[in-house]
């Protein structure tokens, strides 16, 4: 199930509705609108497979991934993971190319280096043929994979071959080593052995003759080479879908609706639809505001092409002067191409409606303070781990954590109690042999069967689960060389990055001291290191240095003074598994993830202006939401009726193990209510907080609403 969020922005800037007549008595029509420009609805809504256009607009998203490796690729626990390329000794992959047209096409190339922290650099070039095109995978490269364009006239439709020689190489030392992808290890990184091994081949006598796989040690297991193709292409469909629309509110600066009826519903789209495009519309419409609320009908087509006028009623068709009988609607374009170089271009998404008041609208009740975050949805659907694991109780005990954390004054307090706990705990060491589940009990085993967890990404994942155990939500995230854990922070409502890895930091703002999440570390590294262009990944090395006084963050520690991984450098990137949820699920996850350099490809990348995308995976987002998802708030509707000292609110909230909300009423005690509830004012202030509160027991950061009560004569 896709999950909700929030998000801090004023409701003016996201839902664009104006009246256009004043909305002051019963029986008033009002003429209302919301959106323009489709970005509207790709930063508040859904995307799948579309990006921003560099001219306006949304687009289908403009680079594939062919591969067939990614589920077992990297590292695993046996000898024989590399195969070596040098000399007589040759490297042939087939990849299947359903269709050539494209802008660029690249090469990638998953290498091993045994000093990737140094880079260094092969003793010769890597020559390659695709389809007996030429080319070369040069050896100065800041990255341990390698990609390298050709020409795409160079690849055909169906099968391509891909070999790969470094004939001047006298020796395995002086070669390339390749990873290779295992079918036993497909299961593990989620996908299908069926058919691995069968497009990859060696030759020992300068490919004169090839042997299909299997590799390995004992020549017996089917594997594939970690060999991939990225076409600047765009993809064959793509959706983009609005939020939910209140077609009853006017506009979002006030608080308080009054109760309406929808008289008309107007859809309008535009849009460049050039031959063997397409672009077609649907509607659905339901009670609430939820885009996952139970009363929702199925989306229903409503028009298609370049130029969308459409007018909605009672069963999503065209039939004026019906009433539609719903507050709520949601509208999706689906795009499409039969030709890879061409897309269509969503330009504008708007809706129309004329309402009617059904009551007077209030004319005594002044909001003072509306605290009250717009909502946003992730297009990834996170899960989260249920707060019922056995395994969070054992932690708790056997870790003695109620004491770790007695006496601590704050949520963030105890999380940075738990950071330095899970510091002290550690011992670094090889993850192999039985490189541990991501669990954060998994690992403590470890630690104490073998004296050592692991490396970075065990340590911060036993953070993490910690974390769970006490209600709070925390993820792995994976920047530059290092893995570090975020939690969620309720008391400063947002993620925060912590590192337990023989470090204890967080880093902060300097001149607010709020600490800081990696995306906020990652923009700051933009602002220092390329202010005025992008990152070139194959040419820009990101320094593995130690923290600088001249870094625009502060670092807040117990632990060492000086460190090699300081976060701030290494937020270069960040790239993460969209799940928490590692007791109940271990698997689909990487093979032996940080061993090899992330090769799997079920990992959501980050990309913005500055940040282009990586062509080794196929999954990217410049959306907050997704991979930042704002948790444990509450939006309140607030609508009026016929009596002048009352509010009838609804509450919505994306809280992981959600149990239910509280108020807290002019300053009583917090109250449980339940989702609707009736807000009764009293002459002079009135203030309302409102939060979420999870299985656990922990509750969100709450909203706060205030207003003024006059007496009416």
């Amino acid at each position: 199930m896709r999950t909700m969020t929030y998000f801090l922005v004023a409701a003016a800037a996201l839902f664009v509705f104006f009246a256009t007549e004043s909305a002051d008595a019963f029986g008033k029509k009002v003429a209302l609108r919301w959106g323009g420009p489709a970005e509207t609805a790709y930063a508040t809504g859904f995307a799948h497979g579309v990006r921003k256009h560099a001219d306006g607009g949304v687009c289908l998203f403009d680079m594939a991934l062919i591969e067939n490796d990614a589920a077992g690729s990297g590292r695993n626990e046996e000898d024989g993971y590399l195969d070596y390329v040098w000399g007589p000794h040759r490297a042939r992959k087939i990849l299947t190319v359903d269709m050539t047209d494209a802008r660029r096409a690249f090469l990638i190339v998953y290498t091993h280096q045994d000093a990737v922290h140094t880079l260094e650099e092969p003793a010769y070039p890597l020559d390659f043929t695709i389809n007996g095109y030429p080319g070369q995978v040069t050896k100065d490269n800041t990255e341990v994979y390698r990609w390298v364009e050709f020409p795409v006239s160079a690849l055909k439709s169906g099968d391509n071959t891909i070999e790969l020689c470094c004939a001047d190489a006298k020796s395995r030392e002086e070669g390339w080593r390749l990873y290779l992808s295992f079918a036993e290890d497909f299961k593990i990184g989620g996908g299908d052995p069926a058919g691995v091994g069968m497009n990859s081949f060696h030759s020992d006598d300068e490919g004169k003759t090839w042997r299909r796989s299997p590799f390995g040690p004992d020549k017996k297991s089917p594997a594939e080479y970690s060999m991939r193709l990225s076409l600047d292409q765009h993809l064959p469909t793509g959706t983009l879908e609005t939020p939910v629309i209140d077609l009853w509110r006017g506009d979002t600066v006030d608080l308080v609706v009054p109760l309406r009826r929808v008289v008309e519903v107007i859809f309008e789209a535009e849009a460049d639809v050039p031959p063997g495009t397409r672009v077609t519309y649907f509607a659905r419409r339901g009670t609430d505001p939820s885009p996952y609320g139970k009363d929702w009908s199925d989306y229903e087509p409503i028009g298609d092409g370049a130029a969308v006028t459409v007018e909605l009623a009672g069963g999503m068709t065209r039939m004026a002067g019906k009433t539609f009988n719903r507050r709520y609607v949601q509208f999706k374009a689906e795009l499409a191409t039969d030709k890879p170089t061409a897309t269509p271009i969503v330009r504008t998404l708007r809706v129309r409606t004329t309402v009617e008041n059904t009551v007077t609208p209030l004319s005594n009740v002044f909001v003072t303070r509306n605290d009250n975050p717009v909502m946003l949805y992730p297009s990834v659907d996170w899960e989260w781990e249920s707060w019922d694991r056995p395994e969070f109780e054992e932690l708790r005990k056997r870790e003695n954590l109620d004491a770790v954390l007695a006496g601590a004054r704050t949520q963030f307090q105890s999380q940075v109690r738990l950071m330095d706990h899970a510091y002290k705990r550690w011992r670094d060491g090889d993850p192999f042999p039985e490189y541990p589940a991501w669990d954060a009990l998994s690992i403590l085993d470890r630690v104490d069967k073998a004296g050592a967890g692991g490396m970075c990404i065990q340590s911060n994942n036993f953070l993490a689960g910690l974390c769970r155990a006490y209600g709070w939500q925390a993820r792995h995230v994976n920047i530059i060389a290092h893995e570090i854990c975020e939690v969620w922070s309720d008391d400063y409502g947002k993620w925060v990055y912590l590192d337990g890895h023989m470090v204890n930091h967080y880093l902060f703002d300097k001149d607010t001291g709020e600490p800081l999440s990696i995306l906020d570390m990652h923009r700051r590294y933009l602002d220092k290191y390329h202010p005025d262009g992008p990152i070139d990944w194959m040419k820009d090395f990101v320094s593995v240095q130690s923290m600088s006084d001249a870094f625009p963050v502060g670092r807040s520690s117990t632990g060492p003074k000086k460190i090699g991984h300081n976060g701030f450098t290494l937020a270069a990137f960040a790239r993460m598994v969209p799940r928490t949820n590692w007791c109940a699920k271990p698997f689909p996850r990487p093979i032996t993830h940080g061993c090899s350099w992330w090769p799997w490809n079920g990992y959501i990348n980050w990309y913005d202006e500055r940040t282009p995308p990586k062509k080794q995976y196929s999954w990217h987002t410049d959306r907050e939401q997704d991979m930042w998802p704002v948790l444990n708030r509450v939006h309140v509707h607030a609508v009026s009726g016929v009596g002048d000292d009352r509010l009838f609110l609804r509450f919505e909230t994306y809280t992981p193990n959600f149990s239910h909300y509280e108020v807290e009423v002019d300053g009583a005690t917090w109250a449980e209510v339940p989702d609707r509830w009736v807000w009764l004012l009293q002459t002079g202030p009135n203030h309302l907080r409102v939060r979420a509160v999870n299985k656990q027991h922990v509750a969100g950061k709450p909203s706060v609403i205030a207003v003024n009560r006059t007496d009416t004569p």
